[in-house]
């Protein structure tokens, strides 16, 4: 008994323990390169006893044939495989999931060139990526080294547009598009002469139009149409009428709307016209901020008013009322600053010869003006402040100035008999006299100039 147990032990002490050995093994990979979100198999074929899975963004597996879904990017697959033992060793392979990105401003206009931008994830350079629209193809570009892309492309079909390349194609991105409204005044607006108001949609099956037409406060036209309207205006008695066209768009359309103003008029005003046509245009343009006298007389003041409307409105400075005229009058606006800041403020404009006086950050008054335009003068450019004011006549080495303000040096905003429709003062800025003394009462001191 005892004989044989120290055999036994022998045995134990002498015959040497199976050493481990590293397991050798490869990784297989299905579809590693395509469209995010890209599904991929991995297989491990070798001798390891257990396989586990690092697929690079955050997620793990394990098993011999594992399955993950990859967003968009590069990613490295790592598969660790251990043998009965212990023993580790590891094998990776690349993944490349594309995405395809597209963006652009919505709703878009008819006809007019839109801006389409996107990028390819994992960035790659010089990728052919195509534009397609509703009705097919409609740009192309290449990818910059950052994987960035831009179409320009006119835009005329709401629907969806996607880019395509051929590592991806983006999620479809759904455009409206605003259509055209097409408003026109037909005839001259001469009192007692045919006068339509017409308006038409552009693509033609975009939208309904509504109109809405006021004579004052009473609605004389309420009703829709559905692709073109056409109205005659009443013109047995000078009235001015407010028109109100909008769109009222169909699927993958968006709204538009256009306001518009129609005179009933004389056909031509000169100087020294009178009666109720001069007294309605007084009116017209004093509701859209212009200096213009309250009269039946077509005197030099309305002839200031017209000059400074001809001028903004870059027609002809005739100084004369004709149909023309009148149709640009029935559909302006109200001109508007170009600075906003501060809220009040002065704004000459040398180009149209037109000072406007700015409060609350609106055009409250538009003068006509004369600067420079003798030879060797100039008016200087830029942001001043008025300094000094002088009430009543101030002479100067170049003259009278009445009710001067000045803003720089010698150069003042002032009073003149003689304010033409163009440039032709030594340098100052000419205001007619009798708007003068109202922006002199108007203008405090420290009033910001603006010159351009």
């Amino acid at each position: 008994m005892r004989r044989g147990l120290v055999c036994t032990l022998a045995v134990l002490i002498f015959v040497p323990a199976a050493s481990g050995a590293t397991p050798t093994f490869t990784i297989e990979a299905t579809s590693a390169t395509g469209a995010a979100p890209l599904r991929v198999t991995f297989t491990a074929r070798g001798d390891a006893a257990s396989y586990h899975w690092d697929f690079g963004d955050g997620s793990s597996a394990d098993g011999t044939t594992v399955e993950h879904t990859f967003a968009a990017g590069r990613w490295t697959a790592t598969a660790t495989g251990r043998s009965a033992s212990g023993e580790t060793a590891t094998q990776s392979t690349l993944v490349a999931a594309y995405g395809l990105t597209l963006s652009t401003r919505t709703p878009a206009r008819y006809g007019r060139a839109a801006v389409f931008k996107g990028a390819i994830v994992p960035a790659e350079r010089g990728l052919p990526v195509t534009l397609m629209g509703p009705r097919g193809r409609l740009a192309q570009a290449r990818t910059a080294a950052n994987g960035s892309y831009a179409f320009r492309a006119r835009v005329r079909t709401p629907g969806n547009y996607i880019a395509a390349s051929e590592r991806a194609s983006s999620p479809p991105l759904a455009l409206r598009v605003v259509p055209k409204l097409v408003t026109k005044l037909s005839g001259s607006g001469a009192r007692g002469t045919p006068y339509y108001f017409t308006a038409r949609v552009v693509p033609a099956g975009a939208g309904t139009i509504a109109v809405k037409v006021n004579r004052g406060a009473r609605v004389i036209v309420e009703r829709s149409f559905p692709r073109a309207a056409r109205i005659r205006l009443d013109t047995r008695r000078l009235t001015t009428y407010s028109i109100r066209a909008e769109v009222q768009p169909a699927e993958g359309y968006g709204r538009n709307v256009r306001l518009l103003r129609a005179s009933v008029v004389l056909p031509r005003l000169a100087y020294g016209a009178r009666g109720i046509p001069v007294v309605q245009l007084g009116r017209s343009l004093r509701a859209l901020r212009y200096a213009a006298p309250a009269t039946a007389v077509f005197d030099g003041r309305m002839l200031d008013a017209i000059y400074a409307f001809q001028k903004v409105q870059r027609l002809p400075r005739t100084g004369v009322v004709d149909g023309r005229f009148w149709r640009a009058l029935g559909s302006a606006q109200a001109p508007r600053p170009r600075y906003f800041q501060p809220a009040d403020h002065i704004e000459v404009d040398k180009a149209r010869q037109v000072l406007f006086v700015v409060r609350r950050s609106r055009v409250s008054l538009v003068v006509p003006i004369s600067t420079a335009g003798l030879a060797g003068t100039f008016t200087p450019v830029g942001r001043f402040s008025i300094y000094r004011k002088v009430n009543g006549f101030d002479p100067s080495p170049l003259g009278t100035l009445y009710d001067p303000m000045y803003f720089t040096g010698g150069y003042a905003i002032h009073g003149n008999p003689s304010v033409p429709p163009y440039p032709a003062s030594h340098g100052c800025v000419r205001v007619p006299m009798w708007l003068a003394s109202v922006l002199y009462a108007d203008t405090p001191y420290g009033q910001a100039v603006y010159v351009y």
